[in-house]
């Protein structure tokens, strides 16, 4: 890896996380501990040996860290340490930053549910929702099932296989771009994603989706 040779904190920030497909990594330990054959799936487009060549450099700057998973999945899994888990608020900075970007047509950008499930609650960070009360929601689209819960006036969304079977007060489902305007509260009709549910619930995710940070959102837009 180059440095760029500045006495500065973001210039030494960058040194270690600046590279190509770096933050990606750490976007996709954040979701979750990872073996190597997950990370190329999280990561279409990588090459074998860059991937390698960015953990070898992650792990060496105290950031990532491996062990070996007991029986019965007996893999070297990759995880994030402290000091990794420490860029949680740059990524959900960047998140944030890139939503409106993320509004525009998939076109043939490669899609990951769990990319979805991280990044959505962020867009309701500081939105009043204790009125809603608790409210599940059931998203089918990309790889994997996702679910996102309100609880306690907090948004959360996990994604998985095995939420494919779980009941919720609504069922979103379409293409990923389709059900990105749905929960971001920009659909101005659910033609190309399917809603389901009992109208009250449906009519309180349409609550919860005006609540974004919208303001942001179009404050970002203007500055594009």
């Amino acid at each position: 890896m180059r440095s760029y040779g500045q006495y500065c904190a973001l210039a030494r920030a960058l040194d270690v996380v600046g590279d190509r497909w770096t933050l990606l990594v750490v976007r996709e330990l954040f979701a979750r501990d990872c073996r190597y054959s997950d990370l190329r799936e999280g990561l279409p487009g990588i090459a074998t040996n860059l991937l390698a060549d960015r953990l070898r450099h992650l792990e060496a700057a105290g950031l990532v860290e491996s062990y070996d998973a007991p029986s019965p999945v007996r893999a070297t899994m990759y995880r994030l340490t402290d000091r990794g888990r420490a860029l949680g608020p740059v990524l959900r900075t960047l998140l944030v930053w890139g939503a409106p970007l993320a509004a525009e047509p998939q076109g043939d950008d490669e899609f990951r549910t769990h990319w979805l499930a991280l990044g959505l609650p962020q867009l309701f960070a500081g939105a009043d929702l204790a009125d809603l009360g608790d409210l599940t929601v059931l998203v089918r689209t990309g790889d994997e099932p996702a679910l996102l819960q309100v609880r306690d006036g907090r948004v959360e969304m996990r994604s998985g296989p095995e939420l494919a079977s779980v009941a919720a007060d609504v069922t979103v489902e379409g293409s990923p771009e389709a059900v990105y305007a749905v929960l971001t509260g920009r659909a101005s009709s659910e033609e190309s994603a399917r809603v389901s549910g009992k109208p009250a619930a449906v009519r309180r995710l349409r609550r919860l989706t005006a609540r974004t940070l919208r303001v942001l959102l179009e404050k970002n837009n203007r500055a594009l």
